[in-house]
């Protein structure tokens, strides 16, 4: 048997070096490392812009009132003023808005009986007269909004025209009595007018109504998509524009500020909602909201995409192939690092470093200038310089996609879908259209990718086209 050469003992060490590949000498991993910066998301404004049709607040107030509008069912009350007065309904309430008064003309059937008495003693066999008949009634209403979302109503009496004359029926005979009526008629109207401030107070509690809506804001909302994402809200003031009116319509205004998250696979956590604050002041009315989303994607959620996109996936490299087996990024310094195991011609783990960024033509985050890791070239360059043609990073640079889209193009529908005739109760409904979005401020943490998303777009609110 030969002397065994030093020469023979680098050949044998060499081949062994080929045939195990990495497994005997695993470059270092580039240095994981982040900017620690406390990120929140940038302030959204949300303004919408009402128009409301009077003819559509009619409807609505038509549905909310009974038949029985007013009734007074005593002789002693109104300081023993000897009357009883009961209204009815008699057809639809018209409305008029100008400025910020809120004018009505209701058609009534009304009944006023007068407690029968001289100098203080009843007319034997008679107890009171009744009067019947029709008559519309006009009020003026003005209406204000308190900082606590209060409405309040100041209602007078615009006058009265009988459509139909009050009469008493003596014998089968109607006999006309319209003078004593319209003597008598005076002294409820003022009564009816605060019962009118009643009936819309119980009728729409704005403050309940507007309560009910903030404390929804802050729960926690799932997008409807293949991908676990979620939508956090976290409003803190609101602005409105005193309500104002004119031919025919009604019209206001309003702004919320608030911060916006979007999460995937990161459930956010119920928070409790910070009390209705008071309404502020809105100076110039808009229908223009912007939402900033900060969008938050795990590295475990990455890793999974890509996985699923070119995980177990063999490659030709000439007579020579290459299997991905895992991956998983991480941030080193401002760019993205890529670790990948592979197996096939040669098994080994191998480390890339490239800059992330957000591709708006298809709206996914991407690596540019993805390159082997300076430790990764200087240790494989003698065993597989195969791979540094530029093949390998050019495969990886075109599979890693990660799809922004799915979180935001579903976001996108889902605020269209929200935004299209969403019920807000009272016959309310919000409408809007998104007119764009946009990605800025992509930065790397070191639990995931982050980045702001800015969608634009216009918001009203309005009126179902028919009540129930």
């Amino acid at each position: 048997m030969g002397r065994i050469t030093f020469l023979s003992v680098l050949m044998i060490f060499s081949c062994l070096i080929l045939f195990t590949g990495c497994k005997v000498v695993k470059p270092s991993m580039p240095v994981e490392s982040y900017e620690i910066l406390i990120r929140k998301p940038k302030t959204s404004n949300i303004s919408l812009y009402a128009d409301i049709e009077i003819t559509k607040l009619e409807q609505l107030i038509n549905d909310q009132l009974n038949n029985v509008i007013y009734q007074d069912t005593s002789f002693e009350d109104n300081n023993k003023d000897n009357l009883k007065f009961k209204a009815l309904r008699d057809g639809e309430i018209k409305l008029n808005f100008e400025h910020n008064e809120l004018k009505w003309d209701l058609p009534l059937r009304v009944s006023i009986q007068k407690g029968v008495k001289l100098f203080g003693y009843s007319v034997p066999l008679v107890d009171s007269w009744e009067y019947t008949g029709q008559i519309r009634l006009r009020y003026k209403t003005k209406l204000s909004l308190s900082p606590d979302w209060s409405i309040n109503t100041s209602t007078v009496s615009d006058g009265y025209l009988w459509t139909k004359k009050p009469a008493i029926k003596i014998g089968g005979i109607d006999v006309p009595v319209i003078m004593v009526a319209n003597l008598l008629l005076p002294a409820n109207l003022q009564e009816f007018s605060q019962q009118i401030d009643k009936i819309i107070s119980q009728s729409f509690d704005f403050r309940d109504f507007s309560e009910k809506g903030w404390r929804m804001l802050f729960e926690p909302f799932k997008i409807p998509t293949d991908y676990n994402a979620w939508l956090s809200i976290s409003p803190y003031s609101v602005a409105l524009l005193p309500v104002q009116g004119s031919e025919g319509h009604v019209r206001l205004g309003a702004a919320i500020t608030t911060d916006v998250e979007c999460l995937m696979d990161n459930v956010p956590l119920s928070r409790k909602a910070t009390p209705l604050p008071n309404i502020q002041q809105l100076k110039t009315p808009s229908d223009t909201f912007k939402v900033n989303l900060l969008t938050d994607i795990p590295y475990t959620t990455i890793n999974r995409m890509i996985d699923e996109e070119i995980g177990d996936s063999t490659f030709v490299f000439g007579n020579r192939r290459v299997k991905f087996e895992t991956f998983r990024v991480y941030g080193t310094n401002e760019k993205m690092a890529v670790e990948t195991r592979i197996s096939g011609s040669v098994k080994c783990t191998l480390y890339l470093t490239g800059i992330p960024y957000f591709n708006s033509q298809d709206t996914t985050l991407r690596i540019k200038d993805l390159k082997f890791d300076i430790k990764t070239s200087n240790l494989m360059m003698a065993s597989a310089k195969w791979l540094f043609s530029g093949k390998f990073e050019r495969i990886l640079t075109e599979s890693i996609a990660i799809p922004f889209n799915s979180n935001i193009s579903d976001t996108e529908k889902q605020i269209s879908v929200f935004l299209n005739h969403y019920q807000l109760g009272y016959g309310f409904e919000l409408n809007g259209r998104l007119a764009g979005l946009s990605v800025s401020d992509l930065y790397l943490s070191p639990e995931s990718v982050k980045a702001n998303v800015v969608f634009l777009g216009h918001l009203s609110l309005g009126m179902v086209g028919s009540l129930p």
